[in-house]
C-alpha cells in the first residue's frame, strides 16, 4: 500500500473518530464516574467491535448486507433500539461515582466491555465509513487482506488513540470538578444526545 494513500486515510479517520459520538460519550460517562484506569475493558470492548466491523466490510460481508433493503433496515433499526436502551440507562439509572479507588466496586469489566462492544458492532455509522472508504484505498493489483489488516488496525489505533485522550480529560475533571449531582447531570444531557443519535438513523431508515 502507498504510504500517501495510507496516510490519507489515516487523516480521514481521524476526523471521523474524534468527532464526538455514543462511543465517545459512553466512554467520558465511564471515565467521569469510575476514573482512567477503569474503563480500559471499554476501550478494548470499542476496539474489537470496530476490528469485527471492519474485516465483515473487508470480506464483503457488509456490502451484501448494503445491497439487501431489508437486511440493512433490520441492522439500523437494531442500532437504533440498542442507543435507545443506553440512552434510557443514561437517564434513569443511579450511579454512584467511585471515588475510593476500589478497582472491584460499583461495575464489572465484563459490563463495560459488552457495553462498548455492543455499541461499536450495532453503530451503521461505521459500516457505512468502512464501505466507502476501503474501496478508495485498497488495490486491486495487491493482496487485498494485508491492506485490509493494515487498515482496519490503522482505524482501530486511532480509535484507542482517541478514547484514551478523552477518558484522561474526563478523568481529569472528575478528580477536579465532579460531583455526583454534576455527574447525573452530564448522564441526562448524555442520555438525550444518543437518543438525537437514535432519532437521526430512525430518520434515515424511514
Amino acid at each position: 500500500m502507498d504510504f500517501w494513500v495510507w496516510f490519507s486515510f489515516v487523516l480521514i479517520s481521524a476526523a471521523n473518530i474524534v468527532t464526538p459520538g455514543p462511543a465517545i460519550l459512553n466512554t467520558v460517562r465511564r471515565a467521569a464516574q469510575l476514573g482512567m484506569g477503569r474503563v480500559f475493558p471499554t476501550i478494548l470492548g470499542n476496539t474489537l467491535g470496530l476490528a469485527i466491523a471492519g474485516s465483515f466490510c473487508a470480506g464483503g460481508v457488509a456490502s451484501f448486507v448494503l445491497t439487501s433493503e431489508i437486511l440493512w433496515s433490520v441492522f439500523r433499526w437494531l442500532g437504533v433500539g440498542y442507543l435507545v436502551w443506553l440512552g434510557l440507562k443514561f437517564v434513569f439509572k443511579r450511579e454512584e461515582i467511585d471515588l475510593s479507588g476500589d478497582v472491584r466496586a460499583s461495575v464489572s469489566g465484563m459490563t463495560l466491555f459488552w457495553e462498548a462492544f455492543l455499541l461499536a458492532v450495532t453503530n451503521p455509522k461505521a459500516i457505512l465509513f468502512f464501505v466507502a472508504l476501503f474501496p478508495q484505498v485498497m488495490r486491486s493489483e495487491s493482496a487485498l487482506l494485508p491492506q485490509a489488516a493494515i487498515l482496519v488496525a490503522t482505524f482501530c489505533g486511532i480509535s484507542v488513540l482517541s478514547l484514551c485522550s478523552y477518558s484522561a480529560l474526563a478523568s481529569l475533571l472528575r478528580a477536579r470538578f465532579i460531583t455526583q449531582a454534576r455527574y447525573r447531570r452530564f448522564r441526562v444531557v448524555s442520555g438525550f444526545v444518543l437518543f438525537g443519535f437514535a432519532e437521526k438513523i430512525a430518520g434515515e431508515v424511514r
